[in-house]
């Protein structure tokens, strides 16, 4: 169980060093050091303190994650599961569209330097890469076939299972749908990329659910359902929670509301993942008879 610790713990120092960088960054601005910025006052206001402040503390968050995987002690379940299923949903899509921002890098600064876009993505690529290889090793390790053994889920759970992965598969699909129509509505290079990010992230969440809905084993409808629905999830969430920043709501309709419906259908395929899989975590509940009464 624990013979990745040490890879895993090389892994996660890299992923760290991978935010400083960032880190730094966020710092400075927060500290009133408008370093990289080209437009005076773009730093300014209550909502770009807040979403610096958060995304300083994102990375922060990278670090204690990194540290809970190379621990030696066996922590939670759930809250690895759910850190692990964040970061993977937050850093993945950026590690997938490094390589785009690094080539445009120093077009359409929107007020930056040319040089903060490159830092910026390709530090959170890093992170991505190291982070979520450090994950890998640990779920292997920790539930190994556990998680693939075709058992079915308890049967208390099973039509609930049936039916929050249907209703995540439907609103996935509008996910799609609006998505694709918002980046139609105002083609761009990055607006088009991310509707085919969302897109692969929705479909393959809902292939993956669907997979094991049906029994099928092996770690892929595992991975394919955890990835999918983590990216719908927090990609939708994150927009949301942006959109307090600018008028998001009001001058790109279609865009928030295929992110609402990606986070709801992330929600609710992850839901039914975990129902699925409980049938494979758990072995079978055996009930003791009750004794019978003494005359």
């Amino acid at each position: 169980m624990n013979d990745s610790i040490p890879l895993r713990r090389v892994l996660g120092a890299a992923a760290v060093a991978g935010t400083l960088p960032y880190l730094t960054l966020k710092t400075l601005w927060l500290t009133g050091h408008p370093v990289g910025v080209t437009v005076p006052g773009l730093l300014d206001g209550p909502a770009m303190t807040a979403l610096n402040t958060a995304t300083l503390l994102l990375d922060l968050c990278v670090v204690a994650l990194a540290a809970a995987l190379g621990a030696r002690r066996r922590l939670p379940a759930v809250p690895l599961l759910l850190a692990g299923w964040a970061a993977t949903g937050l850093l993945l899509p950026v590690a997938l569209l490094s390589p785009a921002a690094l080539l445009r890098a120093g077009t359409d600064g929107a007020g930056l330097a040319a040089w903060v876009r490159p830092l910026v993505y390709g530090g959170l690529g890093w992170q991505a890469v190291f982070l979520l290889a450090a994950f890998a090793l640990l779920a292997r390790d920790r539930w190994g076939t556990r998680v693939t053994v075709p058992v079915p889920p308890p049967g208390a759970v099973e039509g609930l299972a049936r039916t929050t992965a249907a209703g995540g598969v439907v609103v996935g699909l509008l996910a799609v749908v609006a998505g694709v129509a918002a980046a139609a509505d105002r083609p761009s290079f990055p607006g088009v990329v991310g509707a085919a990010v969302d897109a692969t992230a929705a479909l393959t969440g809902a292939l993956g659910v669907l997979a094991l809905r049906r029994g099928r084993a092996g770690w892929s409808p595992v991975l394919t359902t955890f990835t999918g629905s983590a990216v719908l999830f927090t990609g939708g969430l994150w927009t949301l929670v942006s959109a307090t920043a600018g008028p998001l709501a009001t001058d790109r309709p279609l865009y928030v509301l295929a992110q609402l419906c990606g986070l709801l259908a992330g929600f609710a395929v992850a839901v039914a993942g975990m129902l699925v899989v409980s049938g494979r975590m758990c072995g079978p509940v055996t009930v003791s008879p009750r004794p019978a009464p003494v005359p």
